[in-house]
């Protein structure tokens, strides 16, 4: 037979199961409907117990044979285990009722402290001799010496049970409801932070993939046409290749820092875009290109991608389908706290461009996760036809 070790703690299931009322109300705020239904079955044993006491003392202490004693003696036992009983559920009751009705922090804690003091008063007030003793003896009053002594025996009765009432109403319970008080906003807190955690960790992984959708959604574009054009013209493909690499010296670090990075500068994105376009424009010499942006606002922060996104949009469903000359214009204004990044192209229109696409989606939505409301992209026609794409945006990048 295996030997029992006396040391190890119980099972959960175990412990459960053997644990008592009281052990079973800790497990549930303090002065909540479920505490003081076990809190009250503690007590049913002991309070059983005490009648008992009580009963067999009546029957052992020798009784006054007359007179107004005999009332008193026998009223003193079931006093005693009233106001014991008192104590114990009265101010824990009213305590119960007054913490179910949801009242803020402050108030609910007033109402708490003063259910329980009502509970000690109502106690107190019914405890043995706890009014002064005037009642004539034999027919007699009571003489100035007797009633200083009943006095006296009144107030010793009243510093005896004052104690006993208080530690009965619930004082300990008291102590632990505001301790507990405070652990449960902090675990609040921390559940609530622990929320947001992962409510961000969520959104982070859906803008990275977002944004891993748009890499090879303008680089292999970059590619075919780089191909195209060796098979074309070897010469213009070599200018291409050249302008290619410098594009991926100045983007490769940028694209990896992206994927960890809500925000970037506007400047690095102009740079990415003025590669691409040298690109293209090596590709299309009909195209032409225009950048403008303030110095001051190049170290505005913005989402990756979304920029370049747009031009090689521009391109793919308004220049490159437009015979003849084509312009695409890019550019950064700012009024006040708002942002505007704008590409323009004069190319076919909406003709094409339905703005249903998986760039101009993705841009949507990582501007919903990124801004919510604060952020929108807008399409409309040109005045001299095409598209105007614009990103409006926070001047000022939301904490990362």
């Amino acid at each position: 037979m295996e030997k029992i070790d006396y040391e190890r703690p119980l099972p959960h299931g175990m412990a459960a199961s053997l644990a008592g009322w009281s052990a079973r109300a800790h497990r549930y705020p303090v002065f909540s409907q479920t505490w003081f239904a076990y809190r009250m079955r503690s007590f049913r044993a002991p309070m059983i117990m005490l009648a008992a006491v009580l009963v067999l003392v009546m029957f052992v202490v020798e009784a006054p044979r007359a007179g107004p004693g005999v009332v008193r003696f026998w009223a003193t036992f079931p006093a005693v285990w009233l106001v014991i009983a008192l104590a114990l559920g009265l101010g824990r009751g009213l305590t119960m009722l007054i913490v179910r009705r949801n009242w803020q922090p402050r108030r609910e804690a007033a109402g708490v402290i003063c259910a329980l003091l009502f509970g000690v008063v109502v106690a107190l007030a019914l405890t043995p001799f706890a009014r002064s003793g005037g009642t004539p003896v034999q027919g007699r009053a009571l003489t100035t010496q007797e009633l200083r002594e009943a006095r006296d025996n009144r107030v010793i009765n009243l510093l005896i049970w004052l104690p006993v009432v208080i530690w009965l109403a619930g004082s300990f319970d008291l102590i632990a409801y505001f301790r507990q008080r405070g652990l449960l906003r902090e675990a609040a807190l921390l559940e609530q932070a622990e929320q947001y955690k992962d409510q961000r960790n969520k959104v982070e992984a859906q803008l990275s993939v977002l944004a891993s959708q748009v890499e090879p959604h303008f680089l292999f574009n970059t590619l075919a046409g780089v191909r195209a054009a060796m098979l074309s013209d070897p010469a213009r493909g070599i200018v291409m290749l050249d302008h290619l690499i410098d594009y991926l010296r100045a983007t490769i670090p940028q694209l990896r820092a992206d994927r960890t990075s809500k925000f970037v500068t506007l400047g690095s994105q102009l740079d990415a875009v003025q590669a691409y376009l040298g690109i293209v424009t090596a590709r299309m010499p009909r195209l032409q290109v225009g950048i403008d942006c303030a110095a001051a606002l190049r170290d505005a922060a913005i989402p990756p991608l979304m920029l370049i996104s747009l031009v090689e949009n521009a391109v793919k469903h308004g220049v490159e389908m437009k015979k003849g000359p084509a312009l695409i214009h890019v550019s950064a204004a700012a009024t006040e706290a708002v942002l505007t990044l704008t590409v323009a192209d004069d190319g076919i229109g909406f003709a094409a461009t339905s703005g249903s696409g998986i760039g101009l989606a993705n841009i949507r939505e990582r501007l919903r996760h990124l801004y919510g409301d604060a952020a929108a992209l807008a399409l409309r026609t040109g005045d001299a036809g095409g598209v105007v794409a614009s990103i409006v945006l926070p001047l000022n990048a939301p904490d990362a």
